[in-house]
Formats: C-alpha cells, sequence, structure tokens
C-alpha cells in the first residue's frame, strides 16, 4: 500500500497584485522524514509554507493532513492540528523572559485565574532540558545572543508538540555548535518520535547531512522532488537557478598590494576581545573564521565604532584613530553591513531607495536641502549594479525577497564610498542564485581598491573568497591562514584550540 504524506498541497495559487508568489504548487512529505524546500529567493518558498501554517491564504489549491483536506485560516488552525512553525524573523517579544515567550498565549493560571509564573518557569525548564537547550528560563530575550533567541524559538514551537514542524532558515543565525544540537534532535523527532520536519535551508552542506527528501520551486512553480543523493550538488545547483553555474567563487587575486590600510595593534574590548593584533591590505578580502561568539562580531564593532574598545591603536592609512560611534566610523571611511539585516540595516516600511540614501544624505544636501536629481541617480546606479528586482524604487523593503534586502543593505553601504566594508554574514538566508551575484560583486570591490572585512559563519565561504583569513578563539587570534595552509581542517584546528595527534600516539 503506498504510504499517505503526513501533509501535501496541490495546485496551490497565490497572487499579490499582478505578482505570482505561486503557480500550481505542490508538495508530499511524510512521517519520518527531514524534507528540505529549497529554491532562489522569491522562488515561493516561504509562500507556500505560509500556507502550510496558515499565515497566507492561498487563492486556490487544497491542503491535506493525514489524508484529510483541511481549511487554514489563521496559525492557531494550524496548531490545533499539529503544525507549527519557526520563521527567519524571529517573533519573540525581547522584553519579555524567555519563559513567558514559550508560553505567550497559553499561560498556565493557578487557581485565582492568575498567570502561575513558577508553573511556566517549572515547565519551560524541563522543555529546554528535554531539548537540550542550555538557556537561563529567566532571562529577558533581549539578553540573548542571536544564536540563542533563535532556540527559543524552536523551543516555542516544539512545546506545542506539533507532527509537523516548519523551519524556514533555522539555522542561519546558529554557530557550529548550535547547529549540531539542532540536527540531533531533528534526528531524534523525525526518526524515533515518527514526526514530519519541512525545513527551508540555502545552506548545502547542512542539507547534505540532515535531509531525507527535497522539494525544487523555481519562478513561483514546482520543479520537481527526489530522495538526497539521487542527484549531485551541481544538478541541485543548476536546477535551482535554472542555469548552469560552474563555480560559485570569483577567481582569487594572485598578487596584492603590501599597502595596510587597516591595523589593529593590541586591540581589547571588554572580554571579548584579547590584544588582537593585525594587519590588513589594500583590496584584501579578510575573513574573520572560528566558532561564532569568539569575538568576530565585536571585533567589526569596535572599527565602525559601534563598540569602544578598552585599549590599543587602531589605525587607518598608517593614521591612529579613536572610532567612538558609527559617525565617527563612516567620517574615517568605514561602512558596515549588519547581519540581522531587518532589525540593524533596514526600515522596512520605508521605500527601497530610501533606505539605500541614508547613511549618505549629507552627500546630497546642501544647507539642509537633498538634491533629488543627485538621490534618482544614485538609487537607480545601485539597482543597476547590484541587480536588484524591485517595481520601483518607492517599493517598500519589507515587501522584497531576502536577497533583494540583503542587496539593498550592500547598497546603503557602497554608496558612502567607504574604503573599509565590514561585511557580517552579507549572505545569511540567500539562495545560491543571489550569492554567486554577491561574491562576484565583493571580488569587484577588492578589486577596485576597497578593503574587505568579511565575517561568515559558514566556512566554505571564507575559503572561496577570502585572500586570508584569522582564526578567533575566546577572543583572541588563534591563527592567521593564507595559501596552502588556509583550509577548513586548519580553520577548525585553531578554532577548537587542537594540536595535530602524531599517528600512533
Amino acid at each position: 500500500m503506498e504510504q499517505v504524506p503526513i501533509i501535501s498541497a496541490r495546485n496551490v495559487n497565490k497572487h499579490y497584485g499582478g505578482v505570482h508568489a505561486l503557480i500550481d504548487a505542490k508538495i508530499d512529505c511524510y512521517a519520518g522524514e527531514v524534507h528540505a524546500l529549497v529554491g532562489e529567493n522569491g522562488a515561493g518558498k516561504s509562500t507556500l509554507i505560509k500556507v502550510l501554517c496558515g499565515v497566507v491564504l492561498p487563492d486556490q489549491g487544497e491542503i491535506s493532513l493525514k489524508g484529510q483536506t483541511i481549511r487554514l485560516t489563521s496559525p492557531v488552525d494550524a496548531v490545533k492540528v499539529g503544525i507549527a512553525s519557526v520563521f527567519q524573523e524571529l517573533s519573540l517579544l525581547p522584553d519579555l523572559s524567555v519563559a513567558e515567550n514559550v508560553f505567550l498565549g497559553c499561560e498556565p493560571k493557578n487557581k485565582w485565574k492568575l498567570i502561575d509564573f513558577k508553573a511556566m518557569e517549572t515547565r519551560t525548564a524541563e522543555i529546554m532540558k528535554e531539548l537540550e537547550f542550555d538557556i537561563d528560563v529567566r532571562t529577558l530575550v533581549k539578553n540573548l545572543p542571536l544564536a540563542k533567541q533563535q532556540l527559543v524559538e524552536i523551543a516555542k514551537a516544539l512545546s506545542k508538540n506539533p507532527d509537523v514542524i516548519i523551519l524556514d532558515e533555522a539555522t542561519s543565525a546558529l554557530g557550529s555548535k548550535e547547529v549540531e544540537l539542532l540536527f540531533r534532535l531533528l534526528r531524534r523527532l523525525t526518526k524515533e518520535e515518527g514526526k514530519t520536519v519541512i525545513l527551508i535551508s540555502h545552506k548545502m552542506d547542512e542539507l547534505e547531512r540532515i535531509a531525507d527528501r527535497a522539494t525544487i520551486f523555481r519562478d513561483a512553480r514546482y520543479i520537481t522532488s527526489f530522495r538526497w543523493g539521487e542527484m549531485t550538488n551541481g544538478e541541485i545547483i543548476d536546477q535551482i537557478a535554472g542555469r548552469k553555474i560552474d563555480t560559485i567563487f570569483p577567481a582569487k587575486r594572485e598578487n596584492l598590494p603590501d599597502e595596510p590600510v587597516l591595523e589593529l595593534e593590541d586591540v581589547s574590548y571588554k572580554n571579548k576581545l584579547k590584544h588582537v593584533n593585525l594587519k590588513i591590505r589594500r583590496g584584501e578580502i579578510f575573513g574573520l573564521a572560528g566558532l561564532s561568539g569568539h569575538g568576530q562580531s565585536e571585533l567589526l564593532g569596535v572599527i565602525y565604532g559601534s563598540e569602544a574598545m578598552d585599549g590599543g591603536t587602531l589605525k587607518i592609512k598608517g593614521e591612529a584613530k579613536r572610532i567612538k560611534n558609527p559617525r565617527m566610523g563612516l567620517a574615517a571611511g568605514v561602512a558596515l553591513t549588519p547581519a540581522d539585516r531587518k532589525n540593524d540595516g533596514l526600515l522596512l516600511s520605508r521605500g527601497s531607495g530610501e533606505n539605500m540614501m541614508l547613511t549618505t544624505l549629507k552627500k546630497r544636501s546642501r544647507l539642509g536641502v537633498i538634491d533629488s536629481k543627485k538621490e534618482e541617480e544614485d538609487t537607480r546606479r545601485m539597482i543597476e549594479l547590484l541587480q536588484i528586482k524591485l517595481s520601483s524604487p518607492s517599493q517598500l523593503a519589507g515587501t522584497l525577497s531576502g536577497g533583494n534586502q540583503q542587496k539593498l543593505v550592500l547598497g546603503k553601504a557602497i554608496l558612502t564610498d567607504a574604503d573599509i566594508l565590514l561585511l557580517s554574514d552579507p549572505t545569511r538566508g540567500i539562495d545560491v542564485g543571489t550569492k554567486y551575484e554577491i561574491y562576484q560583486l565583493i571580488r569587484r570591490l577588492a578589486e577596485s581598491g576597497k578593503t574587505i572585512l568579511l565575517y561568515s559563519t559558514e566556512n566554505m565561504e571564507l575559503l572561496g573568497l577570502c585572500d586570508r583569513a584569522a582564526v578567533f578563539r575566546d577572543g583572541e587570534v588563534a591563527a592567521v591562514l593564507q595559501g596552502e595552509q588556509f583550509t577548513e581542517h586548519e580553520i577548525l584546528k585553531a578554532a577548537l584550540g587542537m594540536e595535530e595527534t602524531e599517528v600512533g600516539a
């Protein structure tokens, strides 16, 4: 007897005005599997899972759960039938505790019908222990690092004990340690408890390790489904992109100028950076590697001015600088693209063109009057350079795909004409096709003389794109790698503080 899908969709269509978000979309997911949903940004993946969890109502089509047709008009309906979702953009309330977020809307009550905070904290602690998440349930969410906030979001969904768990880029904010923890949990949920996981991810190395089957979407349409391992990575990428991509990374430069543009001498910051010494050259793409949370983000903050260093010297083009805030950073020729583009990089309720212009208003104004013609020219130039897909510069930033939002953030930094660009996880949650475009752009910027500092949680990205990389461990530079020593093995060895073990030892 043929196995009945736990959840399936047939002939799902969704339009937003003249935009086709889904065209006759379909998917079948079975019990006990991790089902990857892959495709470029704007391919229809997120719209489909929003339909599956009641966030979006389809214009037409059918959703079935355990062989029965269902109609979901809200996320509450989805939870009631056993479907829970975790989206890339967190839905947590930062000023509430972890326990209050996990039980938001379903708080336990005492005999006086008041919230029983002790019971809530006890139950949340039990959930965290069961999931193996090391998180204090009384901590305010805003005081947690982004990776732990993501784990709280996952715990919140799993506390409902769903049969179907939908994860949209759930690993994009996680370090390698948290990814391992999550994958161990997903294997237990699917293989031991028979639950179904639908996972959206752009990280091929992660999908290789966790996915049982996959469905590819392109241009709002279903393309194909397959058991993982039946197609090579190259074939999958070609199907996703709809075109042949021979190599995703641009060629590296053979010779770089010796001229140092950025120098750090004995730089320290709280307990996050300890006596960091680095020299970075003009036209270089310099990587910041190592396990997440070991000082890489803080280093970018110190250079940009969003964090004030405690000691040491920062030099730009040989001149010592004391950068106390981002305004001073921009004046010194430093620009930053933050990892959290939606909260730190963009005003989602404002126009796309307006967002790109925010950091360079002074350059296009005189006596407080903005030169609208110059603004239009700069906007058009960035849209063409970055190949941003939008209906017009006035289109709200929040309505763009993740890839196009990231291009807005990059465009905003490029328009500053800064000599030093600090890129924090610039391709987080971005599809392979858009990654290719961004990698090419970063290399062109370096070749034009810009100095790039790139922090990425993906080792393959650092290896493929960077000329050199510093590996951080506990706020210190554990190693600077280049040439033949610049390998994933050496990155991990330095990040973990491991020495080579001799054969037979």
